[in-house]
């Protein structure tokens, strides 16, 4: 705040407590005190003292300053609300805190916040066809799975990797504490389902025929 921008707030306190008393120094003084701080922060703080109380003094434009600050820094990211994403690098621990006490010092300071595409956001990391500019995926990264039943698709349910299985319960579906058996099977390299009784049945009168079969074969050729 300029000494100038201090006779603006001056005389902006005076017309919200008309009878506080100033003088020719008063605008002085609350540079002294107030000199820090922007104009704008404090003509709000200013304008939120003077709603609860007649008088104004620099010491409560300060506290509601500060107080305005700390909501606007506290309340910037969180549910349901347009964080900004900070623009560093996650794996850079450094440079991303950087960013995001300069994001949160913008947000004290009633700076405009904005989202960032998601294009923009992964535009560091190349696809599986080399197609995305930017830095490579580690090969190891693309092999790890989770170990069990939960580290594949449920072929029953359709669960994804990592949820549990479930269940029709009525009109509810209810998760299931034990995964589907198609799913631990899928998990150890076995079938998702299993043969039918027909099926298995078909199979072995199959392989009792051929049995019969190579057994005619080979009497005949005794024979001969």
């Amino acid at each position: 705040m300029t000494p100038e921008e201090a006779v603006v707030l001056a005389r902006y306190v005076r017309a919200l407590c008309p009878q506080q008393k100033f003088d020719e120094y008063t605008a002085d003084a609350w540079h002294d005190v107030l000199g820090e701080w922007p104009l704008p922060a404090a003509r709000a703080a200013a304008a939120a003292v003077a709603k609860q109380q007649p008088f104004v003094s620099p010491a409560e434009i300060i506290g509601e300053i500060r107080k305005q600050r700390d909501a606007r820094a506290d309340s910037f990211q969180g549910p349901g609300l347009p964080a900004e994403i900070p623009d560093a690098d996650p794996d850079d621990v450094p440079a991303y805190l950087a960013a995001l006490r300069e994001q949160r010092t913008r947000a004290a300071d009633g700076g405009e916040l904005k989202r960032r595409p998601v294009a923009e956001l992964i535009a560091g990391v190349v696809d599986s066809f080399g197609e995305t500019p930017g830095r490579d995926v580690p090969a190891e990264v693309e092999e790890v799975r989770r170990p069990g039943p939960l580290g594949v698709d449920c072929p029953s349910c359709g669960a994804a990797i990592g949820r549990p299985c479930r269940v029709e319960v009525g009109n509810r579906r209810r998760e299931l504490r034990t995964p589907h058996a198609a799913r631990s099977r899928v998990a150890t390299g076995g079938p998702a389902e299993l043969e039918s009784p027909a099926e298995i049945e078909r199979r072995r009168e199959a392989s009792a025929a051929r049995l019969q079969q190579l057994a005619a074969d080979e009497t005949r050729g005794e024979s001969a």
